[in-house]
């Protein structure tokens, strides 16, 4: 059997493909950001640490043209030849002018620095700021080839230096040479780079070689940057380029750059988390947003489900149940809602089929116990014997019309009364029964003479089966056979725009005031079984069948008996 979706079904599967989309995207969308800013955040500081990087190749290669210039300076191949060299006091003066030359390009270059010569024949030292002191043991250690780093040591600030000798030396000691130039920086000019590098107060930039120790602003804190320092001394470092470390479940975004003249790379990290808190912001508020509305969908479906997925489903159970011959089944639940009326009205038309169904049912046992007891009056042996005593006698004296008369009347009652297959009739098949019947009881007594004027507009009206008949019996019966004199018996009707009425007038005995009262008390209350059943029966059906308002009356008959009204409404 194929599964049908309920509309409750349908409302929670399209919540779930309205937010399910909107989650997927937002999480496509927000994937995307975060890599397009790492890249561009890469880039750029990566961009702005290449562009430190040379200007810190091009400060070094500066000093380092400076020394080249300082030792071809002829005058100090004078002092460093003792052989050639001038007098003293000329010698004191050449000494001065080329510390003051060496002020001079000192203080050419925007990094302190200090230049220094080195005279190893004469055993002597020049420097532009006088603290230069001749040591052959420092001189054989000068950095020739490329810039030396000397930590800080003995209260010193630690320092580059680099070394250029006069004349060219191949595998020899720089104690042969003429003279010995030498350039030196300290630390503090790269630290002072760095800090104006850190103008955003969220980069921490510091110097970096493999195995030692870096070189940084102090005032930072050494702690995540020597974990950083320790995971990069683990694989050697490229030219350029970045890495995403992890430290204490926080991610770092470390990007170097290397300075040609120095060997040295410039390192800056950036905690990731800073950098995205506001992506990662908007995604928490996103989520919570989206919790909030999953929330909210939820409390929807459950409200939608109690508000109407429960009374749809009551109200199909109820009509199940109706389906199925439960016509007492109601519906209690009350959802406080449009469903409150749909539940009374169920309610209602469950009552009212229950009604209907039982209405019918009673009719139906009313109608047949009527006919049969009605059938059971007049087939009855008395009934009956004197139907076939008259016969009897007419024919024993030739009166074969009135026995011919008598045996049809009598065949045509006998067959209608047996009909039991509908319930309903023409008022002009029931007047037939009326005629039948009063022509057989008048060919037997020659006591009464009767009249019926009904509308023609009346004749084709339903009405229920042996409504009349039995109120005529009664009119002969009680009426008419009780008085001596010639009885009269008059049958009319009366139409109006909604309701019709027939009357059965008798110049009878008739009844008192109290017993008019009496009977129309008695057809309208519960059947006595030691009664009769003919009036009561006719009542009830009347009202079933049509409504409240229809049903018998009793008065005074202008013939001087009773008058028996029936009346019933058209459109009931």
């Amino acid at each position: 059997m194929r599964h049908k979706w309920s509309t409750f079904h349908k409302m929670i599967m399209l919540i779930i493909l309205i937010l399910l989309p909107i989650g997927v995207i937002f999480s496509y969308t927000n994937h995307t950001s975060v890599k397009v800013i790492e890249k561009e955040l890469q880039e750029k500081s990566l961009t702005r640490l290449e562009f430190l990087a040379r200007q810190i190749d091009n400060t070094v290669d500066q000093l380092s043209v400076l020394s080249i210039i300082v030792s071809r300076d002829p005058s100090i191949k004078a002092l460093g030849d003792p052989g050639s060299g001038p007098a003293a006091f000329q010698q004191l003066k050449t000494q001065e002018d080329i510390v003051q030359k060496l002020n001079l390009l000192s203080a050419s270059s925007g990094w302190n620095n200090r230049l220094s010569i080195y005279l190893p024949k004469v055993k002597q030292a020049l420097s532009n700021d006088y603290q230069s002191v001749y040591s052959d043991e420092y001189v054989e250690k000068l950095p020739a080839s490329q810039w030396g780093y000397h930590p800080d040591a003995s209260g010193r600030d630690a320092y580059f230096n680099k070394a250029v000798w006069s004349p060219l030396l191949l595998n020899k000691s720089l104690l042969e040479a003429e003279s010995v130039v030498e350039v030196r920086f300290t630390e503090s000019n790269l630290i002072r780079m760095l800090k104006d590098y850190k103008n955003d107060g969220k980069t921490n930039p510091f110097f970096y070689k493999r195995y030692a120790s870096p070189i940084l602003d102090k005032t930072g804190g050494p702690g995540v940057t020597d974990r950083i320092v320790a995971i990069l001394n683990e694989s050697p470092l490229d030219d350029a380029g970045h890495r995403i470390v992890e430290i204490g479940r926080e991610q770092y975004l470390v990007n170097y750059a290397r300075t040609k003249s120095l060997g040295w790379h410039v390192v800056d990290y950036l905690p990731l988390k800073e950098v995205l808190a506001p992506i990662t912001k908007s995604r928490d508020l996103f989520y919570l947003s989206i919790i909030l509305m999953l929330f909210v969908s939820l409390l929807a479906t459950v409200i939608l489900y109690r508000q109407v997925q429960l009374p749809i489903q009551l109200l199909l159970q109820g009509v199940r149940k109706l389906h199925t011959g439960a016509f007492s089944h109601r519906l209690s639940y009350r959802p406080r809602n449009e469903f409150d009326y749909l539940f009374t009205r169920f309610n209602e038309m469950a009552e009212e089929i229950q009604r209907l169904l039982e209405n019918v049912y009673m009719e139906n046992i009313r109608f047949r116990d009527a006919k049969l007891k009605h059938l059971q009056s007049q087939i009855n042996p008395h009934f009956l014997s004197n139907c076939m005593f008259f016969i009897k006698n007419m024919i024993a004296i030739d009166d074969k019309q009135a026995a011919t008369t008598m045996v049809l009347r009598l065949s045509e009652y006998f067959r209608y009364i047996t009909m039991l297959e509908h319930t309903l009739t023409t008022l002009r098949e029931e007047l037939r029964l009326i005629e039948n019947y009063l022509t057989i009881q008048n060919l037997r007594m020659e006591r009464f003479h009767y009249e019926i004027d009904i509308p023609e507009e009346m004749l084709d009206l339903q009405i229920p089966r042996l409504m009349v008949q039995p109120i005529v019996e009664n009119a002969i019966v009680h009426g008419i056979e009780r008085k001596e004199q010639y009885g009269i018996i008059s049958i009319s009707g009366e139409m109006f725009e909604h309701a019709c009425r027939i009357f059965i007038d008798d110049n009878g005995v008739g009844l008192p005031e109290r017993q008019l009262t009496e009977l129309a008390h008695k057809v309208s209350s519960p059947l006595d079984q030691e009664a009769g059943c003919g009036l009561w029966n006719v009542h009830q059906r009347l009202t079933y069948q049509f409504d409240q308002q229809s049903g018998l009356t009793f008065s005074h008959s202008p013939l001087g008996g009773l008058r028996v009204a029936i009346q019933w409404n058209i459109g009931a």
